[in-house]
């Protein structure tokens, strides 16, 4: 008999969907590590092939989904739930895009440093996980059901796939290099090379607050967003705050306790928002929600400055440090603002 409506959520196919986008986006930054420490030269590689994996996986837990749902009577075009319908799109951009990516390393070579996430064909396969992984965030908001952790985790998974692909696209933007293993060379007054020094210096001081500010961007947007959206249960943020932040830590940490320092920050952060969620009203436009949107990146920031500073030391100023600080509450609460206002009957926002 043929079912007229689509099937409904299931919990093991979000969780699977959701483990596999964070496996695919993970594996993005596994080849971007390969990039800078072993040759890479050719399409063929290992690495890609952690990620490419990750997408037959995904799409084998899809057609199997689907066929055992047609075997039960439902229509092909119900045979997976409602939020995953747009979701689906990823699957033809992520493979275009990889077929698209093997011809262009034939005609082009193979990219490296910075040339590698601002490639075309690389964005365009980053733009197909996106599409995959909206689909249980979709699906845990869409639900009824009563909420708890086991319901609402692949909702984390997938807006943690969100955050990955936001730092891989920009890498370049996510260690604010305050620690003396990131200083610039020493400044020789009196000698030639000394105002290229001071420039470099200006602009590495510069560049790293413009990353707080960017990266207390991404943390409260996430966050804020997710809060006007469902009441998350506790463990959820700092789930989600753990798997997207280390994938892109792991890469790039070397020599340096990027790693370890990231690690704290996701920690510290994720336990603050699960504590201040299970405590109390934070519903956009509570004093509550505004709060929050001021501690929760200046938690990320400030566990990042103090780990930096016992495991590395700071080269920056004091002042710069403590302002790159107070600038992460400005700008989550700059976000908590707009996340709040209301539109009045006559039109303008309140």
């Amino acid at each position: 008999m043929q079912q007229e409506r689509a099937v409904p959520r299931s919990l093991g196919f979000d969780y699977a969907v959701g483990a596999c986008t964070v496996w695919i986006a993970s594996g993005f930054f596994l080849d971007a590590w390969a990039h800078g420490h072993v040759p890479v030269e050719s399409f063929f590689t290992p690495y890609h092939g952690v990620f490419y994996s990750g997408m037959l996986a995904i799409a084998v837990v899809i057609a199997v989904f689907a066929t055992r749902n047609r075997l039960r009577g439902y229509r092909w075009v119900d045979t997976v739930p409602r939020p995953y319908r747009l979701a689906l799109l990823g699957i033809p951009i992520f493979l275009l895009a990889g077929v698209g990516d093997m011809i262009w390393h034939a005609l082009l070579g193979i990219e490296e440093g910075v040339d590698a996430l601002l490639s075309p064909t690389h964005q365009a396969l980053g733009l197909g996980i996106f599409f995959l992984s909206s689909g249980p965030i979709r699906s845990v908001l869409a639900d009824r059901a009563p909420a708890t952790f086991v319901r609402q985790a692949p909702l984390a998974l997938g807006l943690a796939t969100w955050i990955i692909l936001v730092h891989f696209g920009t890498a370049y933007a996510f260690d604010p290099a305050a620690g003396h293993t990131n200083a610039p060379p020493p400044i020789a007054p009196f000698t030639r090379a000394y105002f290229t020094s001071l420039s470099i210096g200006y602009y590495k001081v510069s560049l790293g607050v413009l990353v707080v500010i960017f990266q207390s961007a991404v943390m409260a947007g996430v966050a804020l967003w997710l809060l006007a959206r469902t009441r998350p249960r506790p463990g959820l943020f700092t789930l989600m705050y753990v798997v997207g932040n280390v994938p892109a830590a792991a890469a790039f940490t070397n020599q340096t306790p990027l790693l370890a320092v990231t690690i704290a920050q996701s920690l510290c952060a994720g336990l603050l928002a699960d504590v201040w969620v299970a405590r109390g009203d934070t519903a956009p436009a509570t004093p509550s929600y505004t709060r929050f949107s001021l501690a929760l990146p200046m938690t990320y920031i400030g566990v990042y400055l103090i780990a930096t500073a016992f495991a590395d030391g700071i080269w920056w100023d004091w002042n710069v440090a403590l302002g790159a600080w107070l600038w992460s509450g400005v700008t989550g609460f700059g976000l908590g603002l707009l996340a709040s206002a209301r539109r009045t009957p006559e039109g303008p926002m309140r």
